[in-house]
């Protein structure tokens, strides 16, 4: 992919973009079809339901509208608040059924496979409202693969099939893209990277502008977070223990330093995707380095 200077993906080819988000969302769909929707994920009070309900289109509401929406409208207004929509979308519909969940969560995908493409060219810059403040549409339209990505694997728990690596590729993706923007938004100048061991993806800011770019196979330069697709999401989601994906060496940190440099991103933008990674990192990094000093070779901290 051939780096283009300004909003990141979002001044990228936006049809690849929406060809990835637009699989990504069928990717999702053939897990959420294999789970049973009444047993509990991995997310604490969530069964399979609940998971696949938040993502549906109801009532013609969903996350594709409404970032279109805000987006005509200059992405004025006040962060979503994620949890108290959830709350009250799934309290709307927590009468529904498994067929009526599943349906919802194909409108949503269904929105994407319609998108008038050359409208949506004219807005791919523009900002629209998130839950993380104005982020480009085309990349927050992106930005909803990392959600899919994770939930995706959250659905193992009630029996979902494995997701297919495309579709964590494009979570990854997002999860660097919506970094490049948050990092660029705060004047933070760095490059970084999340590589696993077929490839990556990769964000360079400077200024108010960023690039992302994918990223081949094989060793890559700078603060970088290294490791399978699934163990960076989950690190990056809460969904496992940071400190213990370190010791067993199944993510690795390269230029420790640079990369801790995101870290006030997790005070400064509630919400972050990754804040977790960020955080526990920053917090315990002390006593882990510690422990990693013990294990030859691992890449980024020998010597530090």
């Amino acid at each position: 992919m051939v780096p283009t200077p300004g909003r990141g993906l979002a001044s990228g080819p936006l049809p690849a973009l929406l060809d990835r988000v637009d699989r990504s969302w069928q990717l999702f769909l053939d897990v959420a079809e294999t789970a049973d929707l009444s047993a509990p994920t991995r997310l604490p009070g969530w069964r399979a339901r609940e998971v696949v309900a938040h993502l549906g289109t109801w009532d013609d509401r969903g996350p594709l509208v409404e970032a279109i929406r805000s987006a005509r409208a200059g992405g004025t207004g006040e962060p979503v608040d994620p949890d108290a929509a959830n709350a009250d979308l799934l309290a709307a519909h927590r009468d529904a059924t498994d067929d009526e969940v599943l349906d919802a969560l194909r409108r949503s995908g269904a929105g994407i496979a319609a998108i008038n493409r050359r409208e949506l060219a004219g807005l791919a810059e523009a900002p629209a409202m998130s839950m993380l403040g104005p982020l480009p549409l085309a990349g927050l339209v992106n930005a909803g693969c990392y959600e899919l990505a994770v939930h995706a694997l959250d659905l193992h728990a009630a029996g979902a099939a494995a997701p297919d690596p495309a579709l964590l590729d494009t979570g990854l993706s997002a999860l660097i893209d919506v970094t490049g923007a948050l990092a660029a938004r705060h004047g933070i100048t760095i490059a970084v990277t999340a590589q696993t061991p077929e490839g990556g993806w990769r964000a360079e800011i400077e200024s108010d502008c960023w690039t992302t770019t994918s990223s081949e196979p094989g060793p890559v330069a700078g603060p970088a977070i290294l490791g399978t697709a699934r163990d960076i999401l989950d690190a990056s989601a809460g969904r496992a223990g940071v400190p213990g994906l370190l010791l067993q060496r199944r993510i690795v940190v390269a230029d420790l330093p640079q990369f801790l440099r995101l870290a006030p991103l997790v005070d400064q933008v509630p919400g972050i995707p990754g804040a977790a990674l960020l955080s526990r990192a920053a917090t315990t990094i002390t006593g882990v380095r510690g422990a990693l000093r013990k294990i030859r070779g691992v890449p980024g901290l020998r010597g530090r």
